[in-house]
C-alpha cells in the first residue's frame, strides 16, 4: 500500500512539475540567445557609428568600413613656407615635411602612429586608392602640439572641405557571416581589407539567420543600415533586428 501510494504521488508531483521546469529551461534558454545576440549586434553597432563619412559598404552578410581613429578641423598649409596657404591641402616640398595645422581639439590629443588622413570623401570608391590626387592619403600623418605631419612628397588632396573636416583612421573592420553559422569581426592594417585578424563574436547563427542591408543615403544626410540576426538553439529560434544611423557628411 505504501509503495503504491508513494508511486502514485510521485506520479502526480512529476506531471504537476514537467511543464514549470521545461518552461524554466526554455525561458533561460531564449534569454542566453537574446543576450547573444544584443551583444553581437551592438558590438557592430558600435563600429558602424565610427565609420569615416561614405566608406561603409555592406552586402548580404559582410560590412567593411574604415574606422574614425581621430576627427577634426583643419586649417589650409602652406607646402611651400615662402608661398601662400592653399586648400585643398599639398605636401609637394620635396625634402621636407608635409605639416597641416588642427583647428579644433582632437582626441588623442598626438600620435606618432600612422594614420590616413582623409578629407572630403564623397563615396566608397574615392578611397580605392591613394594616388595623387585622392581623398585619402598614404598611411603616414602622425600628430603632435596641433599640427599633422608626414614625410609625404607629390600629393596633394582631391578637394577642400567646406567646413574644413579631416578624418584620421589606421584600421579597416569588417564583419561576415559564414557556413558554419558564426560570425566574425576582422581588423586590417591595409586600405583593401587584406591581411586581416579575425575574431570571433557569435556562433549559434540559424541558417540564412544573418542578413545586413545599407541604404547609403547622400552625403548630406545619415546612411541607415539595418542588422539582423537569428539565432538557435535546441530548436529555439529568436531574430534580432537593429538599425544604425551612419553620419555621411564629409
Amino acid at each position: 500500500m505504501v509503495i503504491a501510494l508513494a508511486g502514485v504521488v510521485a506520479v502526480l508531483i512529476s506531471t504537476v512539475m514537467s511543464n514549470p521546469l521545461q518552461s524554466f529551461a526554455d525561458q533561460s534558454r531564449r534569454a542566453e540567445l537574446v543576450d547573444k545576440a544584443t551583444v553581437a549586434l551592438n558590438r557592430m553597432s558600435r563600429d558602424v557609428r565610427l565609420a569615416v563619412p561614405n566608406s561603409l559598404s555592406a552586402s548580404s552578410s559582410q560590412i567593411r568600413l574604415l574606422s574614425i581613429a581621430a576627427a577634426g578641423r583643419y586649417r589650409a598649409n602652406q607646402p611651400d613656407p615662402s608661398g601662400p596657404r592653399v586648400d585643398p591641402p599639398q605636401c609637394t616640398q620635396a625634402g621636407a615635411s608635409c605639416n597641416i595645422d588642427i583647428l579644433s581639439p582632437i582626441e588623442p590629443t598626438e600620435s606618432s602612429t600612422p594614420h590616413w588622413l582623409v578629407i572630403y570623401n564623397t563615396g566608397v570608391g574615392e578611397l580605392a586608392a591613394v594616388t595623387s590626387p585622392s581623398v585619402i592619403s598614404p598611411k603616414v600623418f602622425t600628430w603632435s602640439s596641433g599640427v599633422l605631419s608626414a614625410t609625404l612628397q607629390n600629393f596633394r588632396f582631391k578637394y577642400a572641405s567646406p567646413q574644413h573636416r579631416f578624418y584620421l583612421a589606421r584600421e579597416v573592420i569588417g564583419f561576415r557571416c559564414d557556413a558554419n553559422g558564426r560570425l566574425w569581426r576582422s581588423v586590417s592594417a591595409n586600405l583593401d581589407g587584406s591581411s586581416a585578424v579575425e575574431s570571433l563574436v557569435v556562433d549559434s547563427i540559424a541558417p540564412g539567420g544573418c542578413s545586413f542591408s545599407y541604404d547609403p543615403g547622400t552625403s548630406s544626410r545619415s546612411g541607415l543600415v539595418t542588422l539582423r540576426l537569428s539565432l538557435s538553439q535546441d530548436d529555439e529560434v529568436i531574430t534580432l533586428l537593429q538599425q544604425v544611423h551612419v553620419d555621411n557628411a564629409p
